[in-house]
């Protein structure tokens, strides 16, 4: 077992050297000259993935579209209340309860789509 006066010690020489050892002196470079020299190396990079990048902002597009399509969906659950109140003399009271339905699972195939929309990006 250490003793105490091993603990001391070992802290203390800790402290001295994390207080006493210099930091590396921090070189910075000027954006222009870092940019022309990654260019040679990016280009041909960036030029191999674009088919990639290209097919997740497609995938990307139609996701959302689906995010957009559900978010729709809660406006039916008030439609639906109106049209099972004041539409039921004329016939709508089922399709009110359809709506209703419909728009009260609205925020969890909303929510579906949100967690989907990640996995559609990258597979696809």
């Amino acid at each position: 077992m250490i003793g105490l006066s091993t603990k001391m010690f070992i802290t203390f020489a800790l402290l001295f050297v994390l207080f006493t050892v210099p930091a590396p002196k921090a070189k910075a470079m000027e954006p222009i000259s870092l940019a022309m020299m990654a260019a040679p190396i990016v280009i041909p990079i960036v030029k191999a993935m674009i088919p990639y990048i290209v097919k997740g902002a497609v995938n990307f597009f139609g996701a959302s579209v689906d995010v957009f399509v559900d978010m729709a969906g809660f406006v039916l659950l008030p439609f639906g209340m109106f049209e099972s109140t004041l539409g039921a003399p004329f016939g709508l009271f089922s399709f009110g309860l359809k709506h209703m339905g419909d728009g009260a699972l609205a925020p969890f195939k909303m929510m579906w789509s949100m967690c989907r929309v990640p996995v559609r990006v990258f597979t696809g």
